[in-house]
């Protein structure tokens, strides 16, 4: 059928007002999806599973210029883990203690996230104090001992995905299916989101072994780990959290600038980062209530 000109005219019209209408639809359509929650955002980039890598320059700094007062204590939560996951069958009571179910450990980082701390490495807290900067009150540290493969299989894929710092201290003469591999260490460090520090060789009490064994003990694990990471190696985590004098002075002798121990404390001493406190995380332990309760403590002196 042919159409005159009037009505082809029309039909063109028609045409273009449909043209028009489509990409007004397309355009809000784009707007809607690209107005993506930034929670889901994070969720795709971090959560990917894959060896991503982060770029720290991007990631927010810790922001303060305050000075300290002499003898002032700064509250600083340095929270610790061991295994995250299931306990194996069999394990006694108190093994299971230091098995924090998978969930549990991500309701912690939500909800310290929620309470606006922000996570950082323990060396950039080591950093402020030996300028004598006061940190930010809001900042907190994650750390795990030993090196267990429940970091990798289960933490990892937590802290990964919310774009969480965490430090890790290795037992470097201890290996096997239940720890990381030195590739897997390696892999965890390059990605930006993991330290690692010196556990010792094989974990003894420092304090009860003799000194030509504690110094091989400090020392040995430190270059250990400085030649696998070409970096330097500067904090110590006690086992057991157990330290008296000689170990902190052997410690500072050897090249470390701070060795962690146990005392459910977060109030830290500037003058002496060879006696940093942490907090063991237990499975029925209230991170953020206790922290609250921990800053009132302090405050109210």
């Amino acid at each position: 059928m042919k159409l005159n000109k009037k009505t082809r005219k029309g039909l063109i019209n028609i045409l273009i007002i449909l043209a028009v209408v489509l990409v007004f639809v397309l355009i809000d359509f784009l707007v809607v999806n690209l107005r993506s929650s930034p929670a889901h955002d994070k969720e795709e980039i971090l959560g990917s599973g894959g060896n991503l890598s982060i770029d720290i320059s991007t990631m927010p700094a810790i922001t303060s210029e305050e000075k300290l007062e002499p003898n002032e204590k700064v509250f600083v939560p340095v929270l610790n883990f061991h295994h995250v996951g299931t306990a194996p069958a069999g394990v006694s009571a108190t093994t299971k203690t230091y098995y924090i179910a998978s969930d549990k450990f991500e309701s912690i980082i939500l909800e310290m996230i929620t309470n606006e701390y922000q996570f950082v490495f323990v060396s950039e807290i080591i950093d402020l104090l030996e300028q004598g900067i006061r940190p930010p009150e809001n900042i907190a540290t994650i750390t795990f001992d030993d090196g267990n493969i429940s970091y990798y299989k289960n933490a990892w894929p937590i802290l990964q995905k919310h774009g969480v710092k965490s430090s890790m201290y290795i037992m470097t003469g201890v290996s096997g299916e239940n720890y990381l591999s030195d590739d897997q260490i390696k892999e965890l460090f390059e990605t930006g989101l993991v330290e690692f520090g010196s556990h010792t060789i094989y974990h003894p009490k420092l304090t009860k072994i003799a000194p030509d064994e504690r110094m091989k003990e400090l020392e040995q694990s430190k270059e250990e780990l400085e030649e696998l990471l070409n970096t330097e190696i500067n904090v110590i985590s006690y086992p057991y959290g157990l330290y008296n004098d000689d170990v902190k002075k052997l410690a500072k002798a050897l090249g470390y600038k701070a060795g962690l121990t146990f005392d459910q404390d977060a109030w830290q001493d500037p003058q002496d980062l060879m006696e940093i406190k942490r907090i063991s995380v237990y499975p029925n332990l209230n991170v953020v209530k206790f922290l609250n309760k921990l800053k009132g403590y302090q405050t109210s002196d």
